[in-house]
C-alpha cells in the first residue's frame, strides 16, 4: 500500500532545533534531546504541509524508528484548536514499545480524524513523545488487516533484560489487561500483553499482575470456567514471566449476577446516610463459604501449573483492599455502574448490629457494666446498635465501637488469608494494606502483619506517592510491623508518580528490606526519565537488608480512634508532619499499642511522642516499665498524657524525674514551626548514651535539607538526595560525597 505522505514532504518538524542527525547501528537517524523534566517528556512537534486530512476519516500514522532504549511511543493528534489546543490519543496501535533490540522497527497508530481546518490551525498538528530515534514518518489513509497482523507478529518475544539482580525478588507490574467491562475484553488483553510484556521483561520485571474477578471464573453457581484467564496466562508465559493475580472476589464490580440476585447477598450500609454500598457485607456469614469455594477452585486449577509468582488477596473495599469501601470506587459498583461510595462508617444493617451486640456481650457480660462504661440506660444488648463514633457519650463507648469495627475487618481478612493458604499451600500470599491509618478504613497495619505471619505470607502497601516524606509516614507503621513480625513486605503507588518517585521507592525498598515492588505500566513505561532512573537505581535493590533503628515513634492508635484529627486528613496538622520532622533527623520505626504490648519496645533506645495525649493504661504501664529500665522518652509541648480513664499520675511521675534508670525529656517551647521540636529531639538523641555508633554517625553527617539517611544492620550507609540540585554530604573522617539530584548514594561505615 502506498504511503500518502512522508516525513520529508508531507509535514514540517516545528522543533527541529531540539533534534540532530546521528548515525546509530550504521543507520542515519534523527534524535531528539533528552529532557530532565520529571513531569513531562520530550516531544516531536509536526505540522502537516498539505490539507490531506480535510477529506480523511481515518489517519494511520506509521513511524519507522531505531529501537534503542526502552519506553512507549505515544503520538497525539490535534483535536481542538482553541486556545492552547487539545490532542487525542490513537484509538488503536501496534508495535509501539521500544525494547532495546537495536533494530529498525515500524509502529502504526490509528486515529479518528477530528473535523477541524487543518490549514488554519494555531497549534501544532501532531506530537510524539517516547520516541528517541526517528527514521521516517508516514501518513496512510488505510492499513490492511494483513499488514496489521504482520506488525503484530514482528513484535519481539525473545528479549534481553537490561538489568539483573543477584538476589532476585518479586517485581511485578500491569501490562494493560482490562479489569472492567462486562466482560473485560480478552482481545485487548492479548494485544496489550503482546506490546507491554516484552517491555516489562526488558525492564527487569518478574511477573504480571491483573485482577481476577469472581464473575469471570464462576459465571454460574458451581460451574467454574477459567478459560478467560487461561488465555491471559498462556500469553504471559511466552515472555518467561510469572503471574501475580489479584483475587478480587468480594468487591462490587466483580460479583456474579447469580450471587448479586440471591437471598445470600447483603451489601454494606453506611451509618451516615443509611444507604448501601454494593460490596458484600463482611458480617454476612454467607460470604465466607463462597470465598472458600472460589479460592479452593482457583488454587486447584492454577497451583499445579507453576505459573504463580504470588497472589494478592482481595477481601473487601472498592478494589479488593483489606479495608472498608472508600470514595475512589464510586464508579465500580455491580457491573461497573455507579454506587454510593465515600470514606465513612459502613456499620449499618442487621448483620453488623448482631455482630456488634455479640462483641459487647462478650466484653461486658452484663448490660449494667456496659451502661456504666458508656453512661447509657439500655435494658438489653439487643437494644444496642453501632452509631457514629462522635455521638458516644464516653471515650470508652467510642473506643468499643471503633475497636469492634476495625477488629471485624482484621478478622475477615485473616479468615481470607487462612482460606487462601489452605487453597494454595505452596504459593506466596500478600494482603493489601492501603489508606493512611484513618479509622473509617478499618485498616490496622500491625494486626494485618501479625495475621499474615500466621500463614507465612506478606503485606503489600498500596499507598506510595511522589513524596518521600508522605511515603514514609503513610507506610512506616506497616513496614515496621512487617519487619518486627518477620513477614514479607511489598510496595505499590497509590496512583501515578513522576521520575522523582522512582528513587524514593527504591530507597524505601532497600532500607526496609522489602521483597515485592509493584508499579502500573502507565506510570513507569511512558516516562523516559522515569525509565532512565529505574535502570540506574535498579541494581541497588541487591543492597536490601534490615535497617539499624534505635529510635521509635509512638503511633497514637488510641487517639486515632478518639479524635479524627490524628489521621483522618492525610495532610492535616497532627501526627504526620511531626513524625516527618523526626525522620528528617534520623531513621525511625513506628510502634502502636499492639507492638508495644508484644514487647517490641525493648528493641529501641528512644521513644518519641509526636501527637496524641490519650493512651490505654496497660500500654502506658509497658512504656513506664521500659523507661524505668533505662529507656529514653521525648514528649512534645502542650497536653499532658493521660489514660482513657483520665489518670495523669504516671505522666506526672515522669515529669518529676521519677523514671528509674531512664530519662524523660519534655519539650516546653512552641510547636510551630515543627523544626523546633525536631531540634529538641535531635539534641536528646545526641545526649543519649547507648545509641549505636552507626546511628551517631548518621546524626553527625552534615547534609542539606531533603537528604535522608539510613544505616543497615550490616553497616551499609545510604543517602537519598531528594533535591532538584546536587547535594554534598560529609562525615568527618569517613566520607565527603556529592549526590546527583534525586539519587541514592551508598558506602560502608567503618
Amino acid at each position: 500500500m502506498a504511503k500518502e505522505n512522508t516525513f520529508s514532504d508531507g509535514a514540517k518538524l516545528i522543533n527541529a532545533h531540539q533534534t540532530r542527525t546521528v548515525t546509530r547501528q550504521s543507520v542515519e537517524v534523527q534524535v531528539i534531546e533528552q529532557d530532565t523534566n520529571p513531569y513531562g517528556t520530550p516531544e516531536w512537534s509536526f505540522c502537516f504541509k498539505t490539507p490531506f486530512l480535510q477529506t480523511w476519516d481515518k489517519l494511520f500514522l506509521e513511524v519507522e524508528f531505531l529501537d534503542e532504549g526502552m519506553g512507549v511511543i505515544q503520538p497525539r493528534l490535534l483535536s481542538c484548536d482553541a486556545f492552547s489546543g487539545e490532542w487525542i490519543e490513537p484509538c488503536r496501535a501496534v508495535s509501539f514499545t521500544r525494547l532495546n533490540t537495536c533494530q529498525v522497527r515500524h509502529a502504526v497508530f490509528e486515529f479518528n480524524v477530528p473535523a477541524i481546518d487543518w490549514m488554519k490551525t494555531a497549534n501544532v498538528h501532531l506530537k510524539i513523545s517516547g520516541l528517541q530515534y526517528l527514521l521516517s514518518l508516514s501518513a496512510l489513509q488505510a492499513v490492511s488487516p494483513e499488514r496489521w497482523s504482520e506488525l503484530q507478529e514482528q513484535i519481539p518475544v525473545q528479549v534481553m533484560a537490561a538489568v539483573h539482580l543477584k538476589r532476585p525478588i518479586r517485581i511485578n507490574c500491569t501490562v494493560g489487561i482490562p479489569d472492567v467491562g462486562n466482560p473485560p475484553s480478552l482481545e485487548q488483553s492479548l494485544d496489550n500483553i503482546r506490546e507491554y510484556a516484552p517491555l516489562a521483561k526488558v525492564l527487569g520485571f518478574t511477573s504480571v499482575e491483573c485482577f481476577v474477578r469472581w464473575d469471570m471464573i464462576e459465571p454460574q453457581q458451581g460451574q467454574f470456567d477459567f478459560s478467560h484467564y487461561d488465555r491471559i496466562v498462556e500469553a504471559i508465559r511466552r515472555y518467561d514471566l510469572k503471574w501475580f493475580p489479584n483475587l478480587v472476589i468480594t468487591s462490587a464490580f466483580a460479583l456474579p449476577t447469580w450471587y448479586f440476585d440471591s437471598s445470600e447477598y447483603a451489601p454494606f450500609v453506611c451509618l451516615e446516610h443509611e444507604t448501601v454500598n454494593q460490596s458484600p457485607n463482611i458480617w454476612n456469614s454467607a460470604n465466607l463459604e463462597h470465598v472458600k469455594r472460589v479460592l479452593d477452585a482457583f488454587g486447584a486449577h492454577y497451583g499445579p501449573q507453576g505459573v504463580l509468582e504470588a497472589v494478592r488477596l482481595g477481601p473487601s473495599g472498592n478494589f479488593g483492599e483489606a479495608q472498608y469501601p472508600a470514595g475512589a470506587g464510586g464508579a465500580l459498583g455491580y457491573q461497573g455502574k455507579k454506587m454510593h461510595a465515600h470514606i465513612g462508617w459502613w456499620a449499618g444493617g442487621v448483620h453488623a448490629q448482631r455482630d456488634f451486640q455479640q462483641f459487647l456481650l462478650n466484653r461486658y457480660g452484663e448490660i449494667e457494666a456496659l451502661n456504666a462504661a458508656w453512661e447509657e440506660q439500655y435494658t438489653s444488648f439487643k437494644e444496642v446498635a453501632p452509631h457514629l463514633p462522635e455521638t458516644y457519650r464516653t471515650r470508652r463507648g467510642r473506643l468499643d465501637m471503633t475497636e469492634w469495627y476495625t477488629a471485624s475487618m482484621v478478622r475477615w481478612c485473616d479468615t481470607w488469608a487462612r482460606a487462601a493458604r489452605q487453597a494454595m499451600p505452596d504459593t506466596m500470599i500478600y494482603q493489601s494494606a492501603g489508606g493512611w491509618g484513618y479509622r473509617e478504613s478499618g485498616t490496622d497495619f500491625s494486626a494485618l502483619a501479625e495475621s499474615m505471619k500466621g500463614i507465612a505470607g506478606g503485606i503489600r502497601l498500596t499507598n506510595e506517592t511522589d513524596s518521600f516524606e508522605q511515603n514514609f509516614y503513610a507506610t512506616r507503621m506497616a513496614a515496621s510491623a512487617a519487619r518486627l513480625y518477620d513477614v514479607s513486605l511489598g510496595y505499590e503507588p497509590a496512583g501515578s508518580h513522576s521520575a522523582h518517585g522512582v528513587g524514593a521507592r527504591f530507597f524505601s525498598m532497600i532500607t526496609t528490606n522489602g521483597d515485592n515492588l509493584y508499579t502500573r505500566h502507565g506510570v513507569l513505561f511512558t516516562q523516559p526519565l522515569a525509565v532512565e532512573r529505574w535502570i540506574r537505581e535498579y541494581p541497588l535493590l541487591d543492597l536490601r537488608a534490615k535497617p539499624l533503628v534505635d529510635v521509635a515513634i509512638y503511633y497514637p492508635e488510641t487517639m486515632s480512634q478518639l479524635d479524627d484529627g490524628a489521621f483522618r486528613s492525610l495532610y492535616g496538622w497532627g501526627f504526620n508532619p511531626r513524625a516527618a520532622e523526626i525522620r528528617r533527623r534520623i531513621d525511625v520505626d513506628f510502634l502502636d499499642e499492639r507492638l508495644i504490648r508484644a514487647g517490641f519496645l525493648d528493641r529501641y533506645k528512644v521513644l518519641v511522642f509526636c501527637w496524641g495525649n490519650v493512651i490505654e493504661r496497660d500500654v502506658q504501664q509497658s512504656i513506664d516499665h521500659w523507661l524505668r529500665s533505662g529507656g529514653v522518652a521525648v514528649y512534645p509541648a502542650r497536653n499532658n498524657q493521660e489514660t482513657v480513664e483520665g489518670d495523669t499520675s504516671v505522666f506526672a511521675a515522669w515529669e518529676h524525674g521519677d523514671t528509674g534508670s531512664g530519662k524523660f525529656w519534655r519539650f516546653q517551647g512552641d510547636m510551630e514551626p515543627i523544626s523546633l521540636y525536631g531540634d529538641y529531639v535531635e539534641k536528646a538523641l545526641r545526649e543519649t548514651t547507648g545509641i549505636h555508633p552507626w546511628t551517631r554517625a548518621a546524626l553527625a553527617t552534615n547534609r542539606p535539607p531533603r537528604v535522608f539517611l539510613c544505616v543497615l544492620e550490616n553497616g551499609t550507609f545510604l543517602a537519598l538526595n531528594y533535591n532538584e540540585t546536587s547535594a554534598t554530604i560529609e562525615l568527618p573522617g569517613q566520607f565527603n560525597a556529592t549526590l546527583a539530584p534525586f539519587s541514592i548514594w551508598t558506602t560502608i561505615l567503618k
